[in-house]
């Protein structure tokens, strides 16, 4: 038999399957998706690999003489599942990537194979030929008991000595591997079975027993066992009391799995909610689409506030009392908490959490609960989907327009294809919800490849919140120049007065967006990317927001010396800032990235403004979505042409979904709620359909707009980035491409004058050192299957042959940003 795999190896020539022998002795054992152990390359190291394929014969092209045996299986039970392995294929081609970076998303983490180089003497007949270098090497390697590393023999040796003794039969190079497995153990002790008298035991000469001995004894005769470290702390004792205790045969340590939880601290009182009249219809509809399997994704459009999730956990019971299991997706961990608080609450212990701020070892731990069935629902953000679960039965997307559910890593995978995929093939229910569905996606519900489900009205039947414009252009012309206008603040004094809490929106940490001096007009940038420093105040350092790279201001000027540096625009920081010496008795919170960074700080937050001991929460789009704060009733957006003005063609989509996420946060319970909008742009039509709360109008324009100028998703943008650390190099890489693609694209008779823009410098030219330079090809209704395979074997296939070996070539199908 032989068995097809994936090896756990870096480098581009390690993409395909790798054909090896199946030993007899493992011939009954393995399995497709077990962990395997393989020789390779000339010195036949020994690296992990996934089983693929068996398969009882191979290609007649094949030299049966060179094909490797297989060394070891590696787990009990295969690892990864049939299924994922056909995904991970999918993924591939889908995503252009290598099998590598796909199946790197369904492994374990902390799940690895160490391999060594080993020397051994060999059987030496006669030792009176050996030179003084032959007879010291032997000679160490008999102090160590005639086996060391290669790499601490190399230290005093050299390498041809080695190989050479190797070659006389003198020595055995060989390679050893450890399987390590981010597990972790916790020691209890307890008294061994069948002491019977314990007082006599104390007592007895002969095993000559301590004061704190005698202690533990009496102990753990009153508790049936104790954590080691515990009962250390406890009795105040050493580790060589436990260990003696053991080697005289009176108690016993056993090393137990211990599991590592994460746990959300965010209070959430449990509501005992019964669904009104448009919520039964929606849970009976998916119900019945459940029922009947017919893999069509369902896309839940709900205004904010309609009560999704009690739909949602009603779902999920439903699929739990028929055996299967789901995942409920959240696009960012800032949802997580109070989401957490509240599944964790209706379903107790089988509730899991997975997202990225987890460490290795608890991500490791929900894999390893998974597998063994102690979780059966898991709350997380994207890469939640690769989790290990045996009857999945439920994808809840929520928030599904969220930019953030496409990875910004290779793979570049979009969880909504992924999730699409597992309905067709795996049969799994997928349910995408949203206030404002992408225009993608809801164009795609128009033409019957989803089944639409919606909810018009709040939970609660009260209004969504009227949305009152103030311009900004108007503010200026009565002379005020503050980032906050007068009506802004009037609200925010009048909402706090009567008690109640106020939100204010900004998509910009920091104090503000770049530092420069008056006199000269310098500019304080990054030295590592093409991009101006962001102030923060707090600490006096300008930050790039893309490297991290941070630099402490001056006072004067680094170019001319002066002394008139000025922080120019807005940021989270700022508004603070002001906030706080307007109203100096109003307890002011803050959630960004830099209130956040630590574990649990968010929750702190969040628990903070839950229980009312704050009256204005300051933000980021941390807080457009997800939260319910049931005392807030003014939502103040500070700018809404941050978003409007970007360089993106979804910018407008972006816009109109931010407003209306973030005006969704005001009224949400019994209390009435209002939203202050500041912008520049009155008249734009984003605006205008957000005000009104009319997603279908909005559509409408939007979709006109992709359908005219060929955007997603009449037609599919390829873009392909070459970044290296010469400016030179990779602007002639990108031609390069450009060159290859045309040839081909000739010599198959594809007309491409539209088709090709660029190669140019990206708009942000260098990141983290990096220079950029990029090629968008627009696919144009063209055989988008044939467009890919082009792309990918120039990319990667060719890459070789075509790029320099420094320039890095990423691409990315209808990618997030053209930053």
């Amino acid at each position: 038999m032989y068995a097809d795999l994936i090896l756990r190896t870096k480098g581009k020539f390690a993409d395909m399957l790798f054909t090896y022998k199946v030993p007899s002795h493992l011939l009954t054992d393995i399995k497709k998706g077990h962990r395997v152990s393989v020789p390779f390359g000339r010195s036949n190291k020994p690296i992990e690999a996934i089983v693929v394929h068996l398969k009882e014969n191979i290609d007649e092209n094949s030299d049966i003489n060179k094909i490797k045996e297989v060394d070891d299986i590696l787990d009990e039970s295969p690892l990864i599942s049939s299924e994922s392995i056909d995904l991970i294929k999918w993924m591939r081609n889908r995503y252009m990537c290598t099998y590598l970076d796909c199946l790197n998303l369904f492994y374990p983490k902390g799940y690895h194979l160490e391999s060594k180089k080993v020397v051994k003497l060999a059987t030496i007949k006669d030792e009176f030929y050996l030179d003084n270098d032959e007879q010291r090497l032997i000679n160490m390697l008999r102090m160590h008991s005639g086996k060391l590393d290669y790499d601490i023999l190399v230290e005093s040796f050299s390498k041809k000595l080695i190989s050479n003794m190797n070659k006389k039969n003198l020595l055995i190079i060989s390679w050893e591997y450890i399987d390590r497995k981010n597990e972790k153990f916790i020691k209890y002790i307890s008294l061994v079975d069948n002491l019977e008298n314990i007082d006599k035991l104390i007592k007895e000469k002969k095993y000559r027993l301590g004061s704190k001995q005698k202690e533990l004894i009496k102990f753990l005769s009153l508790n049936e066992k104790i954590e080691e470290d515990l009962a250390i702390k406890i009795l105040e004792l050493s580790s060589s009391t436990v260990k003696s205790l053991e080697a005289k045969g009176i108690i016993k340590i056993e090393m137990v799995e211990y599991y590592r939880k994460s746990l959300s601290k965010l209070n959430c009182v449990d509501k005992d909610i019964t669904l009104n009249n448009e919520q039964k219809e929606v849970y009976q509809s998916i119900i019945e689409k459940i029922n009947r399997n017919t893999k069509k994704p369902i896309l839940l459009h709900g205004v904010t506030g309609s009560g999704k999730t009690e739909i949602y956990l009603d779902v999920i019971e439903y699929m739990l009392e028929q055996g299967m299991d789901s995942i409920f997706l959240v696009p960012e961990i800032a949802l997580t908490p109070q989401m957490i608080a509240r599944v964790r609450n209706r379903f107790g212990d089988i509730v899991g959490i997975f997202h990225s701020m987890l460490s290795e070892g608890e991500k490791h731990d929900v894999f390893r609960e998974i597998k063994e069935g102690e979780v059966r629902v898991v709350i997380g953000t994207r890469s939640a989907l690769f989790l290990p679960f045996s009857s999945l039965g439920l994808i809840i997307i929520d928030e599904e327009h969220e930019m953030s559910y496409k990875s910004e890593m290779t793979p570049k995978y979009n969880s909504i294809e992924i999730a699409r995929y597992m309905a067709f093939k795996q049969g799994v229910t997928v349910i995408l919800a949203s206030a404002t569905p992408s225009i993608s996606d809801y164009y795609r519900a128009e033409k019957g490849e989803y089944d639409l489900l919606t909810l018009n009205k709040r939970a609660n039947n009260r209004p969504l919140p009227k949305i009152e414009v103030v311009d900004m252009r108007e503010e200026l012309h009565k002379g005020n120049k503050d980032d906050l206008s007068e009506k802004m603040l009037k609200e925010i004094e009048k909402t706090v007065k009567n008690g109640n809490q106020v939100i204010l929106f900004l998509n910009r940490r920091g104090f503000a967006s770049f530092l420069t001096c008056k006199d000269c007009g310098y500019v304080f940038k990054c030295d590592r990317c093409d991009i101006s420093l962001t102030y923060h105040k707090y600490n006096n350092k300008g930050i790039c927001h893309y490297c991290g790279k941070e630099k402490l201001i001056p006072n004067t000027c680094p170019e001319c010396g002066n002394s008139h540096i000025s922080p120019i625009g807005i940021g989270t920081e700022k508004i603070e800032f002001n906030l706080k010496k307007r109203f100096p008795n109003y307890k002011i919170l803050r959630v960004d990235k830099d209130t956040t960074s630590k574990k649990g700080e968010l929750e702190k937050i969040l628990n903070s403004f839950n229980s009312q001991k704050a009256d204005i929460l300051i933000g980021t789009q941390i807080l457009s979505k997800g939260h319910d704060f049931e005392n807030v009733t003014l939502v103040g957006i500070i700018s809404a042409d941050m978003m409007l003005n970007y360089p993106d063609y979804r910018a407008f989509e972006s816009t109109f979904q931010l407003i209306t996420q973030v005006s969704g946060r005001a009224g949400r319970a019994e209390k009435e709620g209002k939203v202050v909008l500041q912008t520049y742009n009155t008249e734009h039509y984003a605006i205008q359909k957000a005000i009104e709360y009319d997603y279908k109008g909005f559509y409408q324009k939007e979709i006109a707009i992709r359908k005219t100028f060929g955007y997603e998703p009449f037609n599919n943008i390829f873009r392909i980035v070459f970044s290296g650390y010469s400016y030179n190099k990779v602007k002639e890489n990108s031609n390069r491409f450009l060159k290859s693609l045309e040839y081909i694209l000739k010599e198959n008779n594809i007309y491409f004058q539209n088709l090709i823009l660029g190669p140019n410098e990206c708009s942000i030219n260098k990141i983290n050192g990096k220079y950029r330079w990029q090629v968008i090809v627009k696919d144009n209704n063209l055989n988008v299957k044939k467009l890919k395979s082009i792309i990918k074997y120039i990319c990667i296939s060719k890459y070789g042959e075509i790029f320099d070996k420094d320039i890095i070539v990423s691409v990315e199908q209808n990618p997030n940003s053209f930053i």
